[in-house]
């Protein structure tokens, strides 16, 4: 059954394993926030690819959003940014995944190019690689700026953890950044 997406305004947590199917659907379904001609969708993955991506939304939902920004943390062969395979509405850059930083000024520049009559929807896949190249408390004071700007944007957000990859201190620690949690272990 689909999950509602979150209201705007609400960070949400969803703990699924990360290669899980149940992740990827939840993860579809949360970004269902209205009519696509006003939904501005910003996925930033540390595994996906732009084509994957927005291939996977039309499966999901049949068109693209009237914008969508994906910001690629790493490097991911053959996914240059404005790459030919993407559609024009999609807007695309990449991050260092060593640079906590760099990425959180490639997210507040997409936050202030947008169409504030527009509806933000964001995926932030995942904390758990986020994990892999940097401490939990620079990753907390990140989040925790970031979470407060989306609350500020209005945007209905959700944020992956893969449960099974962090011991209860880290996922206790990260919890209380988040007005929901959906738990899908």
């Amino acid at each position: 059954m689909p999950l509602d997406s979150p209201t705007p305004g609400t960070n949400v947590i969803v703990m699924a394993p990360s290669l899980s199917d149940e992740k990827r659907r939840t993860c579809l379904d949360l970004q269902a926030a209205g009519s696509l001609d006003r939904l501005d969708v910003l996925y930033v993955t540390y595994s996906g690819t732009p084509a994957d991506l927005t291939d996977r939304w039309r499966d999901h939902h049949g068109d693209l959003p009237a914008r969508m920004g994906i910001v690629v943390v790493g490097d991911q062969p053959g996914q240059a940014p404005g790459g030919d395979s993407v559609p024009e509405n999609v807007f695309v850059t990449t991050a260092n995944p060593n640079d906590i930083t760099g990425l959180g000024m490639r997210l507040n520049n997409y936050l202030n190019d947008r169409d504030g009559d527009s509806q933000l929807v964001v995926c932030f896949d995942s904390m758990t690689e986020m994990l892999q190249f940097a401490e939990l408390q620079p990753v907390f004071k990140f989040l925790h700026m970031f979470a407060g700007q989306l609350r500020d944007a209005d945007a209905a957000a959700h944020f992956h953890l893969d449960p099974g990859a962090h011991d209860d201190r880290t996922i206790n620690r990260l919890k209380p950044l988040f007005d929901d949690a959906v738990d899908l272990r």
